[in-house]
């Protein structure tokens, strides 16, 4: 297929969202081509990226559903028709090796409007396990977006004693409720320990932070007991803060780094959720309905109109919450 052209989303230097065409390869060894049909845009990560300086293009997305369309070589069990997750970015047509780190076959039960978020929904489930919660302790979650409403869900139910789910957004608040958040805050500036005390009348035990705004720090510090745990979830992108480290001192607080590309692309003895496992986890998860992703789905919209998208995601957070690009048009 390689005098076919495709079309793919780029963020030139300047930061504008464009469209280009480009030449669609073919698959080598142990590869596929995948017919895109939906894309996530995972908020912090682009917007975050698109906020670096860069002399070049950048050529966002990593959740991508699609159809394999043309098989390499030696590929054998995964034929053409099938429904896939893969790291694609967001463009019409992607390759894709099919074994590790991403690459999962989309179950029946679940749309794929739905698996798009896949890859964003492993990024929760690593942050869920690194939270480890133990039975009667009270959990806070700090940012309503997609991987805050999914850890959500994510986290279980039966251990939390509380799960309270802080954000700015008093929509994005009324769903995490609907999903299970059993406390809502919506805190302005220095509150947040205050209104979670008011709200649940305990300290925190484990906060899940994943707004990915280090501003927040001290905030979390403030509210969890002695020796409770924050787990940076959110995408940091060289945020910085000043932090007294004193109280961090004084409560022997843990903070635990999370970033989801360090789960192993193979499982090991000492930790065997690898990629594959967690994306293949979290689509069962959604296609079994243990995880909720169509009422956080807000937009569906043309790669040609990604400017907006992205303006949607920056400025209307209201408005905006789980944003796609619909590739199924042609």
């Amino acid at each position: 297929m390689s005098d076919q052209t495709g079309r793919r989303i780029v963020i030139r230097p300047d930061g504008r969202a464009e469209t280009e065409t480009f030449a669609v390869p073919s698959p080598g060894a142990g590869q596929v081509l995948i017919r895109t049909e939906y894309t996530a845009v995972s908020a912090g990560t682009e917007l975050g990226s698109q906020e670096q300086p860069r002399a070049g293009d950048y050529y966002p997305g990593y959740s991508n559903v699609g159809v394999v369309v043309e098989c390499g070589r030696d590929v054998e069990d995964i034929p053409p028709g099938t429904r896939v997750l893969s790291a694609g970015g967001h463009a019409s047509h992607v390759v894709s090796a099919i074994g590790p780190p991403y690459m999962a076959r989309v179950p029946d039960g679940a749309s794929s409007r739905d698996a798009a978020f896949g890859v964003i929904g492993m990024v929760a489930m690593h942050g869920a396990r690194k939270a480890a919660v133990q039975l009667g302790e009270h959990v806070l979650v700090t940012g309503a977006g997609m991987v805050g409403q999914l850890v959500t869900q994510l986290i279980p139910g039966d251990a939390a004693e509380t799960l309270t789910v802080a954000d700015l957004s008093e929509d994005r608040l009324a769903q995490a409720s609907a999903l299970g958040a059993t406390h809502t805050i919506c805190p302005g500036d220095g509150e947040l320990a205050e209104l979670h005390r008011a709200a649940v009348g305990e300290p925190v035990d484990i906060a899940v932070e994943a707004t990915g705004y280090p501003q927040l720090l001290p905030s979390i510090i403030d509210v969890l007991r002695i020796g409770g745990r924050c787990v940076l979830l959110g995408s940091i992108w060289h945020r910085e803060v000043t932090l007294d480290l004193m109280p961090l001192h004084e409560k022997e607080i843990t903070l635990q780094g999370c970033h989801q590309p360090k789960c192993p692309d193979e499982p090991h003895a000492y930790y065997p959720y690898s990629k594959t496992y967690n994306s293949r986890a979290f689509l069962e998860r959604v296609a079994d309905g243990r995880v909720q992703v169509a009422p956080l789905i807000t937009h569906a919209l043309s790669p040609d109109d990604a400017g907006e998208a992205y303006r949607l995601l920056r400025d209307e957070r209201d408005a905006a919450l789980g944003v796609l690009f619909d590739f199924t048009g042609g």
